[in-house]
């Protein structure tokens, strides 16, 4: 059965204080999503720069389907959240449980892989190992205890229904999904479940992501030799480690070193990237990069490493990154 339509026109109500050409992107926006189906080119084109906060009320609707948790088709969207919600209610009856019950030829000290008691301390072990991140995981945001909850079982949940292990970053991107779920101003976009399986969605398609590759490293500093040979030579000489920036920036999407609005956009950028997010990593960072060379070009290594690991302390202006960004992917391919 078909639900109504999402509610599509609450996106343009209360446009008091926002800006002219914000205003327009809202109404280009939500022109698009009137459409049964959506364009989704059509849709890109007109986010591919990022979300501010003047804008971000688009950014629920928008991720959900460059991800492709919702389908084109509008009319299905509320059939989606609906049977999602109760598939995400039994995942969680089923895999989030309390000590299982005495049974014969079964023990807490058994190490038999079909062992219910082997698999209960293993659980307590992963739940407990995702914790210790989660309790540090963006503090001002998500500090609530319900904020808290929520994402410890969604990477638990997540790592368990893959057999996978949990690795620090994980914890990163399933911060920002949260948090771009339970902030959306429409109510029934705020729910964990949708969360949870937009994050399976980005974890699937980033398999051997939060592996150091060097190859990738390598790629990414001959881009920026082509880009800027001078800077690219003095970060070079000062003996910068490449690696550094991989692991800080392109491993976890820049989603640690910034405001999270700030955060949020950079993925608003990075979704409209359908197959080419990768190398818009490369330029975003070369453009960061570019945006702070007047301090680098003379930095030696400890202030050069100083100003790449605290980049919400400096002067940057990410709508100038942004565009940057894809000026210098718009060159290149032409090269």
């Amino acid at each position: 059965m078909i639900n109504q339509d999402f509610d599509i026109e609450s996106l343009s109500q209360n446009l008091g204080g926002i800006s002219s050409d914000n205003q327009q992107l809202i109404k280009d926006v939500q022109n698009i999503l009137r459409n049964e189906i959506v364009d989704e080119d059509g849709l890109i084109k007109f986010c591919q720069q990022g979300f501010t906060n003047q804008t971000s009320r688009l950014r629920g609707i928008v991720w959900r389907l460059l991800l492709g948790y919702f389908p084109l088709n509008r009319k299905y969207w509320n059939q989606v959240i609906m049977k999602n919600k109760d598939n995400y209610n039994n995942i969680k009856i089923e895999n989030i449980k309390k000590a299982p019950p005495q049974k014969k030829n079964d023990h807490p000290l058994s190490r038999n892989t079909d062992s219910d008691w082997n698999n209960h301390f293993q659980d307590q072990q992963l739940w407990s190992k995702i914790q210790k991140d989660v309790i540090r995981t963006r503090v001002k945001e998500l500090g609530k205890e319900e904020y808290r909850e929520m994402l410890n079982r969604i990477l638990f949940l997540c790592c368990k229904l893959n057999k996978m292990d949990y690795v620090q970053g994980m914890n990163e991107f399933a911060a920002l999904i949260l948090y771009m779920c339970m902030s959306d101003p429409n109510e029934k976009l705020q729910n964990e479940s949708d969360a949870f399986y937009c994050f399976m969605i980005l974890m699937t398609s980033l398999k051997n992501h939060f592996q150091l590759q060097k190859e990738k490293v390598r790629a990414f500093q001959d881009l920026l030799k082509k880009v800027d040979w001078k800077l690219h030579d003095h970060l070079v000489n000062q003996k910068m480690d490449f690696s550094i920036l991989y692991v800080k920036w392109f491993m976890i999407f820049f989603a640690q070193d910034f405001h999270i609005d700030d955060s949020l956009r950079i993925w608003d950028c990075l979704f409209c990237q359908k197959n080419n997010r990768e190398e818009f990593l490369y330029y975003l960072a070369i453009s960061f990069l570019i945006q702070l060379r007047e301090d680098l070009i003379v930095g030696d290594f400890g202030q050069i490493l100083l100003i790449l690991q605290n980049l919400e302390k400096q002067d940057i202006n990410l709508s100038e990154v942004i565009q940057r960004a894809h000026l210098l992917q718009k060159e290149q391919k032409k090269c």
